[in-house]
This record gives C-alpha cells, sequence and structure tokens, in this order.
C-alpha cells in the first residue's frame, strides 16, 4: 500500500494532468452560478440603479437596504430562495454526472483531452453516479436525523435546566463536532465509492459502496489524510484570498464619486478575476483530492499478473 505522503503527491501530478476535467467542471458550475446570480442582480438593479445605495452595496453588504428591499417586494426573497433551492437541485445531478467523466480521466491522463469522449465517460457512469448521489442524501438524511434532530434534542432537553453553563456549551459543542465528523465520514464513503466504481469499470453501486466502507474502516488513517489534506488546501486558498487582496484600496476605488469611473470599473473587474481564480482553484483541489484517493485505492491493488505465454510461443 502506497504511503499517504505519496498518495497525496501521486493525487496533484494526476490533477494537473487531468486539469481540462477541471476546466468542464468550472465551466458548468459557472454557468450555474449565472443562471442563479441574474435574476438577483436585475431585481437589486431595478431598485437601485445608479442611486447613490448602489455604490454602497459595491463596499459592503446593507442590512437595512435588504430589510427595506423586503417590505417593498413582498414575496421576492422567498421566491429567490425557492429558484436558488431548485438549481441546487440541478447542480447535485449535474456534478454527479459530470464525476464520471472526471475519474476516467486518471485511467491515462496524459491521453489528449476530447470532449466528446469525456461526456461519453460521463454518460456510461450517470445512473451509477445518480443512484450513488441518492444514498449520499439518504446518508446526510440519517446523520441530521439521528445526531441532530435526535441526539441534539436530546441535549437540549436533558440540560435545559441546568445551572452549569460551561458543561452545556460543551456538551453542544460535541454533538457539533459528531455532525460534522458523521458527515465527513459519509461524504469519504461515497468519494470511495466514486472511486471504485471507475477503477473497477462494471462494478455496481451497492458492491462499490460496500467494498468502499470497508475499505475506509480498514484503512481509516489513510484515507482520512489523503481525504483531509487536499481538500483543506481548498479551504486556505479561501484564507489566502481573504487576507491578500488589498479591501480597503478596492473600496477606496468602488466608493468614488462616480460609479462609471475607470478606477471603479478596474476595482470590480479585479475582484471578479480573482474570486473566479479562486472557485477554479477551490475545484481544481477537490480533483487532486479524488485524484490522491485514486491513488490511495490503486495501491491496495494486487500486481497484475504476467500475460501467460501462450502455448505456440511456450513449444517454441
Amino acid at each position: 500500500m502506497v504511503s499517504v505522503r505519496t498518495a497525496v503527491r501521486q493525487g496533484f501530478t494526476l490533477a494537473r494532468q487531468a486539469r481540462s476535467a477541471v476546466w468542464v467542471l468550472f465551466a458548468a458550475n459557472m454557468g450555474l452560478a449565472l443562471v442563479a446570480g441574474l435574476p438577483i442582480y436585475h431585481g437589486m438593479l431595478r431598485v437601485t440603479s445608479h442611486s447613490l445605495m448602489s455604490q454602497k452595496l459595491a463596499t459592503g453588504f446593507s442590512v437595512n437596504w435588504l430589510t427595506d428591499f423586503a417590505f417593498n417586494n413582498p414575496g421576492s426573497l422567498a421566491h429567490y430562495a425557492q429558484f436558488i433551492a431548485a438549481l441546487g437541485l440541478v447542480a447535485l445531478p449535474l456534478n454527479a454526472f459530470l464525476a464520471g467523466g472526471v475519474l476516467t480521466r486518471f485511467h491515462d491522463p496524459r491521453s489528449p483531452f476530447r470532449l466528446g469522449a469525456f461526456f461519453r465517460d460521463c454518460g456510461r457512469y450517470a445512473w451509477r453516479m445518480l443512484f450513488l448521489m441518492a444514498i449520499a442524501l439518504a446518508g446526510y438524511w440519517a446523520v441530521f436525523h439521528f445526531v441532530q434532530a435526535g441526539l441534539a434534542n436530546r441535549v437540549d432537553r436533558t440540560t435545559y435546566y441546568w445551572m452549569d453553563d460551561r458543561t452545556v456549551f460543551l456538551l453542544k459543542l460535541g454533538v457539533g463536532l459528531l455532525l460534522l465528523l458523521a458527515l465527513a465520514l459519509v461524504n469519504l464513503v461515497i468519494d470511495y465509492t466514486r472511486v471504485r466504481m471507475v477503477f473497477n469499470e462494471g462494478s455496481g453501486v451497492l458492491e462499490s459502496f460496500l467494498a468502499a466502507l470497508g475499505f475506509s474502516i480498514r484503512h481509516l488513517p489513510s484515507a482520512v489524510a489523503v481525504y483531509a489534506l487536499p481538500s483543506l488546501g481548498g479551504l486556505a486558498l479561501l484564507g489566502v484570498y481573504r487576507l491578500l487582496v488589498p479591501w480597503h484600496l478596492l473600496n477606496a476605488a468602488l466608493a468614488g464619486n462616480s460609479t462609471a469611473s475607470s478606477e471603479a470599473a478596474l476595482a470590480l473587474a479585479l475582484l471578479f478575476i480573482g474570486q473566479q481564480l479562486v472557485i477554479f482553484g477551490r475545484y481544481w483541489f477537490r480533483v487532486a483530492t479524488w485524484a490522491g484517493e485514486w491513488s490511495l485505492y490503486a495501491g491496495t491493488r494486487p500486481p497484475a499478473k504476467p500475460a501467460e505465454v501462450s502455448g505456440d510461443r511456450a513449444a517454441a
């Protein structure tokens, strides 16, 4: 079995070689984000237009404006929430569909990327990936039902009259951490199920799920480390973005007297580009996580047996 360090390093190498698949993930989700953002943008533009409030919103969110918007446009926020929820339901199967094409690239990442072949691979695993998505949703529901709705409510009822706030806080913190760990475990097993389905072409969903569950339990420390390290890289990228962006300069440029000034337009353009780079980086780290899991799983497989020499060649 390969070490965690080797699996993560090979995962980053595979992700770099399969970067074309990352662009497909990024483009597909960018399209969904545009569809989700346009109604909100048009609603805000209809209310603020080129007023001073539009300048204020460019430099920071205003709770007072949101309150005024909700009061003067009854039902709008609920309508937007339903629209975003509907797009979320589209995003889940879309990303499940694309996962098959991304993982198939790991079989031969050096081969030329062809969009038609990529989507054929997506279609080949589509129903299995969608079935696995349903299993994952059932797993998340079970975690919330038993941990959040069950255990957390029991803790609330038990500690309702307790006077020791520190003990109550620690108990609720423990429940919250247990919830996060349980959700991460479900996500971990689903990830290795995806990897196994594509690595062992032709394997079924339930067979792969049970095998991935056993694999995750047997190799829990390594499986968690390979899953967590690239994923933490995506979170670190957000932190770097937040710390390094000169927000005071951007806010000063956006708060100018003229909303059409070239300085404000340049500041918005740079901010948009920076945000898209961060989003692309997070997708790249996601693919690197899958690739690391692929390398770890492949490292546990027995070596392929050498091809047997044919009878004629042996006789010769």
